[in-house]
C-alpha cells in the first residue's frame, strides 16, 4: 500500500461475537466482477465469512500442523493488485480465522509453485519487509474507519507492526503505517515445500478491544511475492480518475456498506 493512510485500505467487516458460541463472522466486499470490469467503483454485493470460537488455543508453531486450525475453513479469492489489477494470484493463499476468550489466531498458508525462490533476509523486527515475501493483517478493531492496526510477518517470522492513524501519511518505503508503535502479538513462519506457512495470535488486549456481544471490526489481508513484485489482496478495488486517489489502491470503508472516505 502506498500513502494516504487509511485512503489505502479497503477492509471487510470483522463481526465477533465473543459472547456467543456461534463464531467470528467476516464480511467482505468482493471486487467487481470481470464483467463489470469497465464501471470503475461498481461494488458487489458482500461476501461473509465465519471463524471458529475454541476453547483451546492452537500450537503456534508457524505451520497448520494442529487439528485445531482444521476447524475453521480457510479464506481465499485473493485477487492481484499488483502488476495486473483483478487477475487472479499467481499463487494460492489461505487464511484461517479462530478465536478464544482472550485472543485472535491467524493460520496463513502462502502456497508456492517454487518454494526455492521464496526471499527472505530481514531478521529486524519493524524495519521495511518490502526486499522480502510477506504477508500483512490490517485490522480497525475500533470500526472508526480512521485508524487501524497492521500486523506483517515474513517467511523468517520476522515482526512488523505499525498504526495507521487518522489517515496520516506514510513513508510508502518503509511499509503501510507507523512503525513506531510495538503492540503484543506472537508470531512463527517456516518455509515448507509447498510455500510458506505462518501463526499470529494477537491479544485483544492489543487491539483496545472492548467485550461486547456484537463488534465489527474493519480488515484485509494482503500477500507480497518479492520475485514477481506481485501484490495480492483479499479486497481491493481501482478508483476512479475523478475520485483524485491513485489508480490500484487498496482503500478502507467509511462505512459497513464500503462506502470509501472522503
Amino acid at each position: 500500500m502506498s500513502a494516504d493512510g487509511l485512503s489505502k485500505i479497503r477492509s471487510c467487516l470483522l463481526l465477533v461475537p465473543l459472547l456467543c458460541p456461534s463464531g467470528i463472522v467476516l464480511q467482505a466486499q468482493s471486487r467487481p466482477s470481470a464483467q463489470r470490469e469497465g464501471q470503475i467503483g461498481v461494488q458487489e454485493p458482500l461476501r461473509t465469512w465465519e471463524a471458529m470460537r475454541v476453547e483451546q488455543a492452537p500450537k503456534l508453531d508457524g505451520t497448520l500442523d494442529d487439528p485445531v486450525w482444521q476447524q475453521a475453513n480457510p479464506i481465499g479469492n485473493f485477487l492481484q493488485r499488483e502488476p495486473f489489477e483483478g487477475q487472479p494470484p499467481t499463487e494460492k493463499t489461505e487464511v484461517r480465522i479462530i478465536y478464544t476468550k482472550h485472543e485472535v489466531y491467524f493460520g496463513i498458508a502462502c502456497f508456492d509453485s517454487d518454494p526455492k525462490k521464496i526471499i527472505a533476509t530481514e531478521l529486524r523486527r519493524d524495519v521495511s519487509q518490502e526486499l522480502d515475501d510477506y504477508f500483512e493483517i490490517i485490522i480497525d478493531s475500533a470500526h472508526d474507519r480512521r485508524n487501524a492496526y497492521v500486523f506483517q510477518i515474513n517467511p523468517l517470522g520476522t515482526q512488523r507492526d505499525a498504526l495507521i492513524t487518522e489517515e496520516r501519511r506514510t513513508d510508502t518505503s518503509t511499509g503501510d503505517g507507523d512503525p513506531g508503535w510495538d503492540g503484543v502479538w506472537t508470531s512463527e513462519a517456516r518455509i515448507t515445500n509447498e510455500g510458506w506457512t505462518a501463526t499470529i495470535a494477537i491479544p485483544f488486549s492489543t487491539l483496545n478491544f472492548m467485550r461486547s456481544r456484537d463488534v465489527i471490526w474493519g480488515i484485509n489481508f494482503k500477500r507480497f511475492i518479492r520475485r514477481k513484485n506481485e501484490e495480492d489482496l483479499w479486497y481491493g478495488r481501482t478508483e476512479p480518475p475523478e475520485s483524485g486517489r491513485p489508480a490500484n489502491c487498496m482503500e478502507y470503508p467509511r462505512s459497513a456498506a464500503g462506502v470509501c472516505l472522503s
